[in-house]
């Protein structure tokens, strides 16, 4: 290569990546414009959800909080002065309704939009001081104060060995509750430094307190990415609840190496959703994924990776939800993974391993948490083409108390392809009803169990499923999935470049629409295809178009598979020649080309892009020939 050639090939490669970027700041700066003018709109506070519990404030605060920050955003000085009496009624609410303040489902869910709106435009502000009034940011300090020194001990902050990973409630809850901490005691700082000598409730100043969290975090974060990451697997749910309070560490943080680490987590992040995901339709094997968003391929981080990276413009809208953090943060992803996301033709196929943490200590009690830290017993695995993407976990049949709830509650696995909410999803009934939605089943815990090798996936109902029902397979009506056709023993359909295949090992099925009975998802546009044999192992094939001359040569490929059932054992070989022997009284000795199918692998994330040792320090990003490091060291 000439040296000519090559400075041009840099020149171009960074002409690029400045493109990018520049494109990038174009889509944040349309999603700021897109709300500008808009009136505020009363958002009332809402009824308890549970009985014997305080009002739901978190709606009429999200209200006031994100009219508030987008009018100093944009400069709308002809509603500044309601923007202020807005905060302070808000800021005057919690200090006056303790309960609610202290309740799980109001307060701390966005308070961190407050305090950046405290940080840019209080009377330290960094971007516009004055806008927020003298008033309101006295009311601010006000409520932050107090429920710092009721709230926060020290014991809770402990990060020595692996004490990060003693969850309370639930991960995201966990997660948002302590970062509000942290967040509020930095803005009482950064606005009066005196609040550092302050005593708190539970002993100790806050200045010892601000210290000891942003440790945590440190740790948290390190924790995390060691292990692979969330014990709510990739949720489509609270997976953008979690991390829209990492970002604050990033973009607030005084020291360079909690500023680092914030910085690798979050590019990990955001890297394991790129490599997993079809134009913003994202995959893999997950937990916690309610019914209601198991139909929705495109979640929350969807939106923020258009933002980010431009992938499919039709998962633009104007902000709402949680966004504003994503658009307020200085955070922007490495050029890499934008490369990542951006060109699923370029990744091809490959196959991403991971082993989440799942399994719990004896120790373990609702709604304290204690997941062994050592073993999760679970095997994640994804399957990853051009046209589709398939992944389960993979893990023992084993009681309910085995497993913390946050990881068995709503596990979600299947095919996506592309389209947006394209899907076949092969998963049991659910039928428990959540005490926030009663009228409708939305909660199944350890539903199912299966086997998977590239995109071959077993699966039946778990022998230890509690709230759920009989096997269902789920054909999306988004991208005609839903068209299906009987061909002997094999249910066959079609989505964009990608052909697959359903089998019910056991017994007949009967396709029926969705909505009906007690099914997941219950609010889909689609078919089912519902068996007979609750208990039935179903197998699903599904292959490129590409790799084979038409349909019909699919067809025959699949007709061709061999499967042998006996009442203790189903054996099958699929498509891509491997084998499968799956036990129906249980899973010891279920092997996968005869081996055990949960494999105990000696990485936290291992692909052809992301490469994280198990327990280690360090991430490698790869893709077209380029690689990054992350760094997770903390002294």
């Amino acid at each position: 290569m000439t040296k000519s050639l090559t400075i041009a090939l840099l020149v171009a490669g960074a002409f690029s990546i400045a493109f990018a970027e520049s494109s990038s700041s174009a889509r944040f700066a349309t999603a700021w414009e897109s709300r500008r003018g808009e009136p505020y709109v009363e958002v009332p506070v809402s009824p308890p959800i549970f009985n014997g519990h305080p009002r739901v404030s978190r709606a009429y605060s999200l209200a006031i909080i994100h009219f508030a920050l987008r009018v100093f955003h944009n400069a709308e000085t002809n509603e500044y002065a309601c923007a202020n009496a807005k905060i302070v009624e808000n800021c005057r609410f919690y200090i006056e309704n303790k309960d609610v303040r202290n309740d799980r489902d109001s307060f701390y869910w966005n308070v961190g939009e407050l305090c950046r709106i405290v940080l840019h435009y209080g009377s330290k502000g960094d971007v516009a001081p004055g806008r927020l009034s003298p008033e309101a940011e006295a009311a601010f300090l006000e409520m932050a104060f107090g429920y710092c020194h009721d709230m926060s001990q020290l014991s809770d902050a402990a990060a020595d060995g692996t004490k990060t990973w003693r969850v309370y409630e639930s991960e995201n809850h966990h997660v948002q509750r302590n970062s509000a901490l942290w967040q509020l005691m930095h803005t009482l700082l950064k606005v009066d430094p005196a609040y550092g000598t302050r005593k708190l409730a539970h002993g100790g100043t806050l200045r010892e307190h601000y210290d000891a969290w942003e440790n945590f975090f440190c740790v948290w974060m390190r924790e995390r990415a060691k292990r692979s990451m969330f014990i709510e697997v990739q949720s489509r749910v609270y997976g953008i609840h979690t991390m829209k309070n990492v970002y604050p560490f990033y973009d607030f943080s005084e020291r360079p190496e909690t500023r680092r680490i914030a910085k690798s987590f979050i590019d990990l992040y955001w890297a394991l959703w790129a490599e997993e995901q079809i134009a913003g339709a994202s995959g893999g094997g997950m937990s916690r994924v309610y019914p209601s968003t198991a139909v929705k391929t495109a979640d929350e981080a969807a939106t923020w990776a258009y933002w980010y990276f431009g992938v499919n413009p039709s998962l633009a809208h104007k902000p709402g939800g949680m966004d504003y953090v994503c658009l307020d943060s200085a955070y922007r992803p490495h050029p890499l993974i934008g490369k990542i996301a951006a060109d699923a033709q370029a990744r091809g196929v490959y196959e991403i391993e991971m082993r989440p943490l799942g399994w719990t200590l004896p120790s373990n009690k609702y709604p304290n948490y204690r997941p062994d830290p050592e073993w999760g017993h679970i095997y994640r695995y994804t399957y990853a083409t051009p046209d589709f993407i398939v992944g389960t976990q993979m893990y023992p049949q084993a009681p309910g108390d085995k497993w913390c709830l946050i990881s068995s509650q709503n596990r979600f696995h299947g095919i996506v392809y592309g389209p947006r909410d394209a899907q076949l999803l092969p998963i049991p009934a659910v039928n428990g009803r959540h005490a926030k939605t009663a009228k409708l089943p939305s909660v199944g815990y350890n539903s199912f169990w299966s086997m998977q090798k590239k995109g071959t996936l077993l699966t039946r109902k778990n022998r230890y499923a509690n709230q759920t029902g009989g096997m269902r397979v789920f054909f999306s009506a988004a991208g005609g999935v839903d068209k299906v056709e009987r061909d002997g023993e094999w249910w066959f359909t079609k989505c964009g470049g990608a052909y697959s295949a359903v089998r019910v090992a056991c017994g007949e099925a009967r396709l029926a629409g969705a909505g009906t009975g007690a099914e997941i998802p219950f609010d889909a546009k689609g078919k089912f295809l519902v068996c007979a044999d609750e208990w039935s192992p179903v197998i699903v094939e599904t292959a490129r178009a590409c790799d084979f001359k038409d349909e019909a040569a699919f067809r025959a490929k699949v007709k061709k598979t061999t499967l042998a059932l006996t009442p203790s054992a189903l054996d099958y070989t699929g498509i891509y020649g491997n084998s499968f022997r799956m036990l129906l009284d249980g899973d010891d000795g279920s092997m996968i080309d005869g081996e055990p199918y949960v494999k105990t692998i000696n990485w936290s994330i291992c692909s052809p892009f992301i490469r994280m040792p198990w327990l280690g320090d360090t991430a490698e990003l790869a893709f077209g020939g380029e690689t990054t490091v992350l760094d997770f060291r903390f002294p």
